[in-house]
């Protein structure tokens, strides 16, 4: 059984981007811009991804959560390995390893059940 519901998997898709989106300037690493456009990417595609997930908090609900729920992993896995995709890892690779597990332990643990009917 999948501990995480899908309103609270909503919740946690906007505070994941917002920390994104403000993580490369509070940890400093604006200036490494391989490793800050990752985190940007990763925001926008989470921001946009649960816009149009059928979900609580969805505002379009055109995509199936069991497919959101698919590209947090996805997402997540090129997240741990994007500091050696792109070469940053000599500069850092921390923060990438710890939100993209964080992506791809969300996206096994939440429930893909959707409750909001197609139609």
């Amino acid at each position: 059984m999948k501990k995480i519901s899908r309103k609270t998997h909503g919740i946690i898709d906007y505070l994941w981007a917002a920390i994104m989106i403000s993580a490369p300037f509070f940890l400093g690493f604006t200036t490494i811009i391989p490793a800050a456009a990752c985190f940007f990417i990763a925001a926008l595609s989470v921001f946009l991804l649960s816009l149009f997930t059928n979900y609580e908090l969805g505002v379009w609900k055109r995509l199936p959560m069991a497919f959101h729920l698919d590209m947090d992993i996805v997402l997540g896995f090129i997240l741990v390995i994007s500091p050696w995709l792109f070469g940053f890892y000599n500069q850092i690779f921390l923060p990438h390893i710890v939100m993209g597990a964080f992506s791809i332990v969300a996206g096994l643990t939440s429930n893909a059940n959707s409750m909001i009917k197609d139609g």
